[in-house]
């Protein structure tokens, strides 16, 4: 199984460094690629670290291990969907969800699987991005939150489940009136989530019981952010709104005044929301009490990727796709967390065939010990110098 994931190194990382100003010219700056890995099926899902590996799922129906110190893959675990969820570890358990319908619980040293749970979704067609209507694009999977003795998940059928995480058998289940793409999030009391009925809700988390619902106006495909007593949605209306966590009354709304969908799910860091956006092809940054914007950043393409912040830089993908009407470019960017510069950039490789996306980096990055793990579209898990 390691021989099926090749290396390739850069040259500069094969030399010996060594000591002094020569030495100097072989060190690696920020955004330089240290080196990568050819996965073998394109990469959507989100990745997941710990303790020196990373965990993701492909969508040739695989789920990896791999090593990031070895470069070598670890263990490699086949289920019989994509895999296009995040990971979440805990407890040495590997937890994730697939496109086959089931929620996966694996070992975390040996990828064995310890227990699945039917979510009763097996039975679906995906709508991938397409260049003509209906443009309902169906490209993600909500993922598994962990809370307590729970693992809670949304399904493309509608339902969130709350599993008890170490035996996989279910404690409850509430049905929304349209898809769970989004993965949910819990202020504690309450879990959050969204729907492709247009609905963010609000369920006691012990109980599964509807405390509320707010009707955003369109589908929701991100995932929500709490921070404060507010939860943050984006919605395909072309806003973002704050509710207040305990009652769902709006506390502020963000038009985005060309029109282009929020697929991108918000993150709160102190004071400020940091969200990306799809035609506006642009990562922004919101005053998180008012919603007013700070700065802006233009990504070249679609955003729709939750950022991730680490060492005050923001890092999200962008997707290229055509035809279409606008220049898509396929990236992926560091991005000053305060002034929304743009620090570095990387651009993968192409993706070449019958896709109408071009490439690019749909995947939530991961950050750990100087390095940005990166997966694109092109099937490659790259390590960059943060």
């Amino acid at each position: 199984m390691r021989t099926s994931i090749r290396a390739i190194l850069l040259a500069a990382a094969l030399l010996p460094l060594g000591t002094g100003p020569l030495a100097s010219q072989f060190q690696p700056r920020p955004g330089d690629l240290l080196w990568s890995l050819e996965v073998g099926a394109p990469v959507w899902a989100p990745l997941a670290h710990h303790d020196g590996v990373l965990f993701f799922g492909a969508d040739d129906s695989t789920f990896h291990a791999v090593d990031v110190e070895t470069r070598q893959e670890k263990w490699r675990f086949r289920t019989g969907g994509i895999v296009r969820s995040r990971a979440i570890v805990f407890g040495g358990q590997v937890v994730f969800a697939g496109d086959d319908g089931y929620l996966y619980a694996l070992d975390e040293a040996t990828g064995e699987e310890n227990w699945r749970f039917d979510m009763g979704s097996g039975d679906f067609d995906r709508h991938p991005p397409a260049p003509g209507p209906p443009y309902d694009y169906d490209y993600r999977h909500s993922s598994p939150l962990v809370h307590a003795d729970l693992l809670l998940v949304g399904t493309p059928t509608g339902v969130l489940h709350a599993v008890f995480r170490d035996i996989g058998l279910p404690a409850w289940s509430f049905e929304a009136g349209g898809p769970i793409r989004s993965t949910p999030s819990t202020d504690g009391r309450h879990v959050f989530f969204g729907s492709w009925d247009g609905h963010a809700y609000a369920l006691d988390i012990r109980t599964g019981k509807l405390a509320w619902s707010f009707d955003t106006g369109g589908i929701i495909q991100g995932s929500p952010a709490t921070d404060a007593g507010r939860v943050i949605f984006g919605s395909r209306s072309a806003r973002i709104f704050a509710l207040d966590a305990g009652t769902g009354a709006v506390q502020w709304v963000h038009v985005r005044p060309d029109g282009s969908w929020i697929e991108s799910s918000p993150v709160i860091y102190r004071d400020t929301v940091y969200v990306g956006t799809s035609d506006s092809r642009a990562l922004f940054a919101l005053e998180a009490k008012s919603g007013a914007p700070i700065w802006e950043f233009d990504t070249g393409g679609w955003s729709w990727a939750r950022p991730v912040l680490a060492d005050g830089k923001v890092y999200i993908g962008a997707l290229g796709a055509a035809p279409y009407g606008q220049e898509l470019s396929p990236g992926f960017f560091a991005v000053d967390q305060r002034t929304g510069t743009r620090v570095w950039g990387f651009t993968p490789q192409s993706v070449r065939g019958e896709s109408y996306i071009t490439g690019g980096v749909y995947s939530a990055p991961v950050v750990a010990g100087g390095v940005v793990y990166v997966a694109g579209v092109d099937g490659r898990l790259y390590s960059l110098k943060q």
